[in-house]
């Protein structure tokens, strides 16, 4: 691996909107990103390139076109 495309979990939180670095960490434990080492660092690195690939999270609150409507909600909406 490259040590110019690696960046801190700091950094890879930021890109991905998250307040702290939590999240990823918990994305490292997970094996959905993988940590690296650079030489004379204690540091967890992770590759720019990986963190990009991640799909992006839905908005909150998300779109209606991604649930489809069910036909027991269309029956509550008759009712009311």
């Amino acid at each position: 691996m490259d040590e110019d495309s690696l960046i801190s979990t700091k950094e890879a939180s930021q890109i991905l909107g998250f307040k702290t670095n939590q999240q990823v960490t918990k994305y490292i434990k997970e094996g959905i990103l993988k940590s690296y080492e650079k030489q004379g660092s204690k540091r967890k690195w992770l590759s720019l390139d990986e963190v990009y690939k991640l799909p992006k999270p839905l908005p909150i609150p998300p779109p209606d076109h991604y649930f489809q409507t069910l036909k027991v909600n269309e029956r509550w909406k008759k009712k009311e």
